[in-house]
């Protein structure tokens, strides 16, 4: 892994290169998508924060310029409060960084790219536009060759924790083989589940793949309940996690009191579902 100075661009649908780039929302490729997933959360020693990073590119003839070395998957984080400005550069799809106790803070601009690192010539690919000839194409080094939308994130003490945090997995024996519910009348929302179920699921979520499922499963509809339960009652506002939904929904720009409760957990999940199309149906699943 390496790092540069590399400066975050802004994203722009109309700007204009004078060569095909890879984005969202334009015609350069009449085929391919670059998709990058950037997951926050707290290191095992509580005080710094580590990010994971993925990226689905369906473009082969840009994963052999970075297979061949000659381009890197190349992520820039950005944080005003903190004057930080740091960017990663991998030659794997899938990598993670460290970032030291409070130099998150506020809001956090994260820009993925794909980044010629060495003077590139005679590229081509027959899924460019026919609109910028058939090539072959030249890249200098340091020429954006693809790039996703930036994201933003708001960091506080629990912001850079998933919703999922807010919940604690424990035994219920008086549960049938399969069977979960959820108490929320605690500081963290209990998931209770049969003692078989448990054993399987403590298992079962060391794998990135296996928790994409428990996600979209047992943590999307418990989220669901509790998003629900929030609307019908202020009961549970004296509890820790209760809080934390309110705070996080308020950062997502959801209304707990009127918007879907299933288009609410997605966005405090971040959008789980995508989790599945990178393990599952993309690239990634079918290898």
């Amino acid at each position: 892994m390496a790092r540069c100075g590399w400066w975050p661009m802004q994203f722009d649908v109309l700007r204009a290169f004078p060569y095909p780039v890879l984005r969202p929302g334009v015609n350069d490729y009449v085929d391919g998508e670059i998709q990058a997933s950037v997951q926050l959360r707290q290191a095992t020693n509580g005080s710094e924060v580590l990010a994971d990073v993925h990226f689905a590119l369906s473009v082969p003839a840009i994963r052999d310029l970075i297979e061949e070395g000659l381009a890197r998957y190349v992520v820039v984080f950005s944080c005003r409060d903190t004057y930080l400005r740091k960017a990663v550069l991998d030659a794997e799809p899938s990598f993670s960084c460290q970032f030291g106790g409070g130099s998150l803070r506020g809001d956090v601009g994260i820009y993925p790219y794909v980044v010629a690192i060495a003077d590139i010539s005679g590229y081509v690919c027959d899924w460019i536009n026919s609109e910028f000839g058939t090539g072959p194409f030249n890249f200098k080094r340091g020429s954006v060759i693809a790039l996703d939308q930036p994201q933003s994130v708001y960091i506080d003490r629990e912001s850079y924790r998933p919703i999922s945090s807010a919940f604690v997995l424990v035994k219920d024996e008086s549960l049938l083989d399969f069977e979960w519910r959820i108490d929320a009348a605690y500081d963290k929302v209990r998931i209770a589940a049969s003692p078989s179920l448990k054993a399987r699921i403590d298992v079962a979520r060391n794998s990135p793949q296996n928790q994409a499922i428990l996600l979209n499963s047992i943590y999307f509809a418990a989220v669901m309940q509790c998003v629900s339960l929030l609307r019908q009652t202020a009961d549970y506002d004296e509890y820790r996690w209760a809080g934390i939904f309110r705070q996080r929904c308020t950062d997502v720009g959801s209304q707990i009191e009127s918007e879907d409760e299933s288009r609410i957990a997605q966005r405090l999940m971040k959008q789980p579902f995508a989790l599945i199309d990178t393990y599952f149906f993309g690239d990634a699943g079918a290898a």
